[in-house]
């Protein structure tokens, strides 16, 4: 799967830049994937480096990254999706980096952040991705009959 369609061939040469930081500079995997959790930079780029570290060098998808107001856990998917992160979303998905289906609070709780936000382009590739999964109908029920909480 790839949401974003993007060119295979353009992985290369983020696969280096992270072999380099990791080796060269002796920079933490994770703390490359906190800058790019955090990055506004080109949503390809935000891509191709969540695919690398993720893959590459083993940074987990689904480790909490932040806690909220009420003190509960925040993954990388929903802190992509707060942060209008589209290039670390798509890869996210991709790696099924949230507990559950597309029905569960995981999942939903990331349409929620996205429609709140009113995130078109985070809200479509969570629907893409449910439509990739062959469940867009079961998602969007329960998007319109779910609360925020």
């Amino acid at each position: 799967m790839n949401l974003l369609n993007l060119d295979e061939a353009q992985r290369a040469p983020f696969s280096r830049i992270v072999a380099g930081l990791v080796r060269d500079k002796s920079i933490d995997p994770q703390e490359i994937f906190m800058n790019v959790l955090e990055s506004q930079e080109a949503p390809e780029m935000n891509y191709w480096m969540t695919l690398v570290l993720t893959q590459e060098h083993f940074v987990s998808p689904q480790r909490e990254v932040a806690k909220d107001a009420a003190g509960e856990p925040v993954k990388p998917l929903q802190a992509a999706c707060i942060l209008q992160n589209i290039g670390m979303v798509a890869a996210l998905l991709e790696l099924n980096a949230f507990t559950g289906s597309v029905t569960g609070r995981d999942f939903q709780l990331c349409a929620r952040i996205a429609s709140q936000h009113e995130d078109q382009a985070v809200l479509g590739l969570l629907m893409k991705y449910a439509q990739d999964m062959d469940a867009l109908e079961p998602f969007m029920r329960t998007l319109q009959g779910a609360t925020l909480q």
